[in-house]
């Protein structure tokens, strides 16, 4: 072959090559996209122990998010655990639902630090303690706004999204109209379910990726943590929020057989306290109070 044609040949065979690594990066880059960078902040996420209740505490990047209140009784505590962290103002405030048990110490913690938005679903309950947060939401002047499915929210570089309720549901039971929240920070993320119970985990989890953190629904109950949410959340972890010696039998044997089954670590505050998860630098640890 004379060096003329091997020249040509070699530039044939240049141009081919460089039309197939075109392709292959043009017509298939949604399979070569490199994996989400880590955000270079810090997020922590408390569960704090207010007894058979729940309340939970997200801090980022100098911002911050409080999920339920825990029961009047706990809402002192709810405060104090608060001004430990140095909250000043809230950001975000979420009620999952009405019950005294999620929203009884509300008005104490907005009328000490407020905030800057109110997010309850569309559910109303027709008692004095409702009515309570509702006047305080009033008085510290929030934006207060109706959640349902879809909406998302900015917290420094966490966002935490809504799962439920879809928009115009209704239930007559208060528990099922729970928001519900996923926290998503780099390649971690947590799923907060407020009361959800079965039939409700059954609409929403078609949706849902696997998590990190799972917030056990109704306090562990075995109305909630339906298998089908538990194989598709498929955490980690799981947190269960409930008092020590509690009347209804919280959690679930059921429930925590069926986490156990799937190697979950299981961290309950009636046995633990207070347990904080911080993400920092790439790594996910987590204290507890004991």
């Amino acid at each position: 072959m004379s060096r003329y044609r091997r020249k040509r040949t070699f530039k044939r065979l240049y141009a081919a090559l460089a039309a197939l690594a075109a392709l292959l990066f043009y017509g298939y880059q949604e399979y070569l996209a490199p994996a989400p960078s880590m955000p270079d902040g810090t997020l922590s996420v408390h569960f704090i122990d207010v007894g058979q209740g729940d309340s939970i505490l997200l801090t980022c990047d100098g911002r911050s998010a409080l999920v339920d209140a825990g029961t009047a009784e706990g809402g002192d505590a709810v405060v104090e655990y608060l001004r430990s962290q140095q909250i000043q103002q809230l950001d975000y405030v979420f009620a999952t639902h009405p019950h005294a048990d999620h929203i009884g110490g509300m008005s104490k913690v907005l009328d000490t630090f407020g905030c800057q938005t109110f997010v309850m679903p569309d559910a109303a309950a027709y008692t004095r303690t409702f009515e309570n947060m509702l006047q305080s939401v009033e008085a510290c002047g929030a934006q207060a706004q109706t959640g349902q499915a879809g909406d998302s929210f900015s917290l420094g570089q966490a966002r935490l999204q809504l799962l439920w309720p879809e928009e115009g549901y209704q239930d007559d039971n208060a528990n099922n109209v729970s928001l519900v929240i996923r926290v998503e920070y780099g390649a971690y993320s947590f799923l907060l379910t407020g009361d959800a119970e079965s039939s409700v985990e059954e609409q929403f989890v078609g949706s849902l990726e696997p998590v990190t953190v799972l917030k056990a629904g109704h306090h562990g109950s075995d109305t909630s943590s339906c298998a089908q949410l538990l194989d598709a959340a498929d955490p980690q972890y799981c947190v269960i929020s409930v008092g020590a010696g509690n009347s209804y039998g919280h959690p679930s044997a059921s429930v925590l057989a069926e986490l156990e089954a799937r190697g979950c670590t299981v961290l309950r505050t009636d046995q633990r306290g207070n347990i904080v998860f911080t993400i920092k630098d790439g790594a996910l640890a987590y204290a507890t109070e004991r």
